[in-house]
């Protein structure tokens, strides 16, 4: 069992360095065993392919990651459920959970840097998407239940075009901050004011009623 653990820890260093370098589609599992000091069937014996690896480096990280996004999703449809009309709605949740993703995605900044400019090819070549996707499907409840919308009425299609936009805004603005600033600490000193700029957006559509 020990070796088994070795051997898997040693494909995964090697697999994530080769990943970085080539990118999903042109990494060699041959390379990867070969670095690593491992045969490639002992490879197989502990990984069922390339994606089966790929995953390994970069699944931790990304669960991690949706795990924030899915708390501050549960918290913010919970808070708006028990909305009262004349009561401003505080940002601090808002801006708590930005602060943890930006920790997140530096702590992690290799294996988000593969998901999002190496990972073609692979299982999760369309993550950006998926979590754009999970965003918007949050957001059409927010807006719908912010809107004071009655059960059974539809949003409208630019409803819908409006909050499919902000949503991949909202992507955007952190894979901006991943991929243009140095670490955490100038990532972090530049959220905020993008944080204005998304939220203003979001209340400008909404209503500024809810404001604080």
């Amino acid at each position: 069992m020990g070796n088994d653990k070795e051997t898997k820890s040693k494909l995964i260093e090697s697999a994530k360095k080769e990943f970085m370098e080539k990118g999903y589609m042109k990494a060699s599992l041959r390379d990867i065993c070969k670095n690593a000091g491992v045969t490639t069937g002992a490879m197989y014996f502990v990984f069922k392919d390339k994606d089966d690896l790929f995953a390994a480096v970069v699944g931790e990280p990304l669960n991690k990651l949706k795990n924030i996004i899915e708390s501050h999703m549960s918290e913010e449809l919970g808070i708006i459920d028990k909305y009262e009309p004349g009561v401003k709605y505080n940002l601090q949740d808002d801006k708590e959970a930005a602060i943890q993703t930006v920790k997140i995605l530096f702590r992690y900044k290799d294996e988000y840097e593969l998901l999002i400019t190496k990972s073609q090819g692979s299982s999760f070549e369309n993550v950006i998407d998926d979590i754009a996707d999970m965003l918007n499907n949050h957001y059409c409840k927010l807006f719908r239940a912010m809107k004071g919308y009655a059960s059974k009425r539809q949003m409208t299609k630019e409803d819908k075009f409006i909050v499919h936009w902000m949503a991949h805004d909202q992507v955007d603005l952190f894979v901006h901050l991943l991929t243009h600033c140095k670490n955490e600490k100038d990532a972090l000193a530049q959220l905020s004011g993008m944080l204005n700029y998304l939220i203003g957006g979001w209340f400008a559509v909404i209503g500024n009623h809810y404001l604080v």
